[in-house]
């Protein structure tokens, strides 16, 4: 029930159903998203919300009421969804042809606006002539997030087919709790960011303090953003509330926050959810991932893990198929029962090393488990790819310790358990589904192979999965 097409499912063509069947997990809650899986549809906006609520106590028998007193219990009266993503005035097929092409020289397609729930708001006197928009050009506003004075939670989904973004309130300021559906320690702030496609984050956001209209601002990322797309308003603010002796849009109060923006990548995950991870993983796994623009294919820019441009296969999903009947376009990184007999409680510990050797950033996601990410590695000038079969250590941590007690240059070990230090500091970990993934850099992932199927790990970018930027990995 995955929803993969090719991996798991065939696509369901027009004119007929399908019904998803699942069920979700006691201990899962959180911010999730659904959106189509079959080539470019997300970008049309085939995609919404999935919010699922935690159990309510065995002791409440007051049904839907549970939900009320839960949400006064955890500080907020009102539950709030917010799909925000980058939007184009064509369709989606027409700017894949367009980048899919050696005149692009892998230059990906800037978007033209943005939208928050469906909606955005647009300068109509941009629109070219060749390609006419529906536009009003009326001036959008989120009053709906204007709760009469009270903390409401806001649940943020960045939809979006390229740009990550920064959320911004004026004259508010929230706490944030959860990142990827993963409680975190939580921090207070007015911004946060940069939120990639595919990830989620969710704020409490406290009434306003002042008798001035409040407003939220969405800053697209230009990372992707190669060339000038002179229609698009990459920084843009939505009013929430007014006051009639005040500018909606006037940002010159927001100067006077005393709280920094908060760093998604750097977010602290709740200690609890730490427990569980062990010091070492049972298997290790190294992959490299890059846009490649090759004379073999006409210089069109494919993505591709290692050597292998991914592509759905045809006739049956991959999961109805014995290995050796897959085609050469699937890469797979199968993983098993460390001891015997298999089941969940025997589930392998698993390291996956992604090097991402590409000029820019990549936001991958793992379908099927959350993930821990215990590095993320930027190197200043040059590649920082690294190799644990062959790499002494990691780059860009510090250098392992060494005992004072002789010359030796083993790394210290735990005498309560004779274990190695591991190179990473766990208690850092982050648990996520999403990982962003900087240019030239590396990340080390450690997941619990304990959800058998097949399951695709692609850059969330969608014009970088499509073109092949994904691979397989075969929990068994």
């Amino acid at each position: 029930m995955d929803g993969a097409v090719g991996v798991t499912q065939q696509p369901i063509l027009p004119g007929t159903t399908f019904t998803y069947n699942f069920t979700i997990p006691m201990d899962q809650s959180g911010t999730f998203w659904y959106h189509a899986h079959a080539g470019l549809s997300r970008a049309d906006g085939l995609y919404g919300g999935l919010i699922v609520h935690a159990p309510a106590p065995k002791s409440t028998v007051r049904g839907l009421m549970a939900r009320a007193d839960d949400y006064k219990q955890d500080g907020y009266t009102k539950d709030l969804l917010l799909l925000v993503g980058d939007w184009y005035h064509r369709p989606a097929d027409q700017i894949y042809a367009w980048y899919m092409r050696a005149g692009s020289f892998g230059n990906e397609p800037v978007p033209d606006s943005l939208l928050v729930n469906g909606r955005g708001q647009f300068d109509c006197s941009m629109a070219a002539p060749a390609r006419p928009v529906d536009c009003t050009g009326q001036k959008m506003d989120l009053s709906f997030l204007d709760t009469q004075h009270s903390t409401s939670r806001i649940r943020i989904v960045n939809t979006g087919s390229l740009a990550g973004f920064t959320l911004e309130f004026q004259d508010r300021d929230f706490k944030l709790v959860q990142v990827d559906s993963v409680d975190v320690v939580p921090q207070d702030s007015n911004s946060a960011g940069i939120l990639y496609p595919g990830q989620r984050m969710d704020i409490l956001l406290r009434p306003s303090n002042r008798e001035q209209a409040d407003s939220m601002t969405i800053h697209l990322d230009k990372e992707c953003f190669r060339y000038p797309n002179p229609v698009l308003t990459s920084v843009q603010t939505f009013p929430i509330s007014s006051n009639p002796n005040s500018n909606p849009l006037d940002h010159s109060y927001s100067s006077s926050s005393p709280y920094t923006s908060i760093s998604l990548s750097e977010v602290a995950t709740a200690p609890s959810l730490l427990s569980a991870l062990p010091d070492k993983a049972e298997q290790t796994h190294v992959v490299y991932t890059k846009i490649e623009k090759l004379s073999r294919n006409h210089n069109i820019p494919y993505g591709f893990f290692n050597r292998t441009s991914w592509k759905p296969q045809t006739g049956n999903p991959l999961i109805q198929l014995p290995q050796e009947q897959w085609d050469e376009n699937q890469l797979v990184m199968s993983t098993g029962p460390s001891i015997s007999p298999p089941g969940p409680d025997n589930a392998t510990w698993v390291d996956l090393v992604v090097n991402n050797l590409d000029d820019n950033g990549h936001p991958f996601h793992l379908h099927g488990h959350h993930f821990y990410i215990l590095n993320v590695y930027q190197p200043p000038i040059g590649w920082g790819a690294y190799n644990p079969f062959t790499d002494a250590y990691p780059p860009g941590l510090p250098p392992p310790r060494t005992s004072t007690a002789s010359s030796s240059t083993e790394p210290d070990t735990d005498t309560d358990t004779n274990i190695p230090n591991t190179p990473y500091d766990l208690t850092r970990a982050q648990l996520r589904d999403t990982v962003h993934i900087p240019r030239r850099g590396y990340a080390v992932l450690r997941f619990r192979a304990d959800n058998p199927g097949v399951w695709l790990f692609h850059c969330h970018i969608l014009w970088h999965s499509a073109s092949g930027m994904a691979m397989l990995v075969h929990v068994k």
